[in-house]
């Protein structure tokens, strides 16, 4: 039999390497996760027996060059996720220079990382490097769904592969070394033909039919997406026989359940039996811990926070208020425990949104708290500008305050990160229709607060609808929400009165709404979940 420690060593290392391969900065050409694969990559990063190395929804484009991409004469143009909407726009060769999205992807660039047509996109480029020559043979390839995904077991391997069969054929495992399975998933609706002769005759001029041929494999491609996706809803979940058990003299004190801000252990509600001697053994086993506290009340109000009164130290140095510097992926946030909410549980969650985010979007952030969503993004994507709001003024100070550790944090991948950052004190009812522009945010960040007994499955309340009446019309046409709200285990994942109430607003801004993922952001209450509806509006 292996030796348990042996077995913890294993999964320590497995989260490690999770951790740091969905914490590092997208490189690739939008600088985010594909919208079609949103989904699936969400449902296999919420697994702890898995993780997403890379993905790529299906996608066109045309090129030059030998057709490989690590060639230096292989260029690319007129890339798309989505169906081609303009066939006489997208196809027309003539207008590769002066046109070069043709209604495809748009063509991201800011500041320091800008693109020129006829370099490879993705790439870095500076405005003195010459543009390459083009070859007057041009070809056309549509790429169909890839994934590969890191497994911590054979047995999870297996799993997902056996998951992945029913809609992919090309399902297999690619490397097993290092404690790591990776799985790799590809989808069989290639495509791949010439545009033009070697002397640059053009070889088709029915761009309805070529459109057509593209279109239909983007939608048997998004099935068999949405068909794997069902598969990993239903998988089972991981098998924990192998994970060690604590020493017995701890596991009758320590509560199972606490989270750990900063140098501060946070207890949820005071421990039963001697809370001295508990804290004493919580910080013992976690020398990284400097105070234990507990909360005595329940959380209420809008600021969703103890209180000054609602926190009692049981162990360690005292401390008024309790205050602690917590990081996520290198980025440092204050946290005012007493007077703000904050859970590190969430840090999946943020990690989840900023893969989202494109180079070059506009970001909205609203009840941004103590502002470590807004510091997350505005440090570790290639957001034009983040714009954090929030009502509380505890909450602002603390924000500030990592604003200024954000100037001067050396980890931070991306330049320009504080510059990116503004910070605004207010109503959110007040600052939208007041304050900020309309039809200017790429994505907006919803996190609203639970108001008690108003939310959920039996609230008496709206959902919400009133912030989210004043959020839509400040969405860019094609901007995306990632609106949170509170529902009962059982309606999970349909979540089909958060789904009713978005689309019924949407009706009343005159939007259409197309849901891309229904993430499970959390446990609120026994039974009772925190989700986050991503949705897609146009107008």
């Amino acid at each position: 039999m292996a030796d348990p420690s042996w077995k913890q060593r294993r999964r320590n290392d497995f989260e490690n390497a999770k951790a740091q391969c969905l914490g590092k900065r997208d490189k690739s050409f939008a600088g985010r996760i594909d919208p079609h694969a949103v989904d699936i990559c969400g449902l296999i990063n919420e697994r702890e027996d898995c993780y997403t190395t890379s993905s790529c929804s299906g996608r066109c484009f045309m090129y030059c060059g030998e057709g490989v991409k690590a060639t230096n004469d292989f260029q690319r143009f007129r890339i798309s996720h989505e169906k081609i909407m303009e066939p006489q726009r997208y196809f027309d060769l003539n207008t590769i220079d002066s046109d070069p999205t043709g209604g495809g992807d748009p063509v991201r660039s800011i500041g320091q990382y800008e693109n020129s047509l006829g370099s490879k996109q993705g790439t870095t480029t500076t405005p003195t490097e010459e543009k390459k020559e083009r070859s007057d043979l041009i070809w056309f390839r549509f790429e169909p769904f890839i994934l590969h995904v890191a497994c911590q077991s054979l047995s999870s391997a297996n799993a997902l592969m056996n998951a992945a069969r029913p809609a992919f054929k090309n399902v297999g495992l690619t490397t097993w070394k290092d404690s790591r399975y990776l799985v790799a998933i590809w989808g069989d609706e290639g495509l791949e033909m010439p545009l033009t002769t070697p002397a640059g005759r053009e070889l088709h001029d029915d761009y309805v039919w070529l459109a057509g041929l593209v279109n239909e494999r983007h939608e048997r491609n998004w099935s068999k997406i949405g068909r794997f996706c069902k598969s990993v809803r239903d998988m089972a979940p991981p098998n924990d026989a192998d994970l060690e058990e604590p020493p017995e003299e701890l596991s009758s004190n320590v509560p199972k359940s606490f989270d750990v801000i900063g140098d501060v252990a946070y207890l949820h509600a005071l421990p039963e039996g001697d809370a001295e001697l508990i804290g004493e053994a919580i910080m013992k086993k976690n020398r990284h811990i400097k105070v234990v506290v507990a909360r005595k009340s329940n959380l209420d109000g809008t600021e969703r926070a103890p209180g000054e009164d609602g926190l009692v130290i049981i162990a360690g140095a005292h401390r008024s208020p309790i205050i602690t510097t917590h990081a996520e992926y290198g980025i440092k946030c204050v946290v005012d425990l007493n007077h703000t909410f904050f859970s590190p549980r969430m840090g999946q969650e943020r990690l989840r949104i900023c893969q989202q985010v494109a180079r070059g979007e506009e970001v909205l952030v609203l009840f941004s708290g103590v502002g470590m969503d807004a510091l997350q993004l505005a440090g570790r994507t290639e957001a034009s500008s983040v714009t954090a709001v929030e009502l509380n003024e505890v909450g602002i100070q603390c924000l500030q305050r990592s604003h200024r550790m954000l100037e001067r944090n050396k980890t931070v991948k991306c330049a320009g990160a504080s510059e990116r950052l503004k910070i605004i004190h207010g109503d959110v009812l007040k600052v939208l229709p007041e304050s900020l522009p309309k039809d200017h945010f790429d994505r907006v960040l919803a996190p609203r607060p639970k108001e008690g007994a108003m939310d959920g499955d039996l609230g008496t309340g709206d959902g919400g609808e009133t912030f989210l009446d004043v959020i839509l019309p400040h969405l860019k046409d094609g901007g995306e929400c990632h609106w949170y709200d509170f529902v009962a285990d059982h309606e999970f994942p349909e979540c089909t009165r958060t789904r009713q109430l978005l689309d019924r607003v949407c009706n009343q801004h005159s939007l259409s709404m197309r849901v891309l993922h229904v993430a499970n952001a959390g446990s609120v209450a026994k039974r009772q979940l925190r989700v986050c509806i991503d949705f897609k509006v146009v107008r």
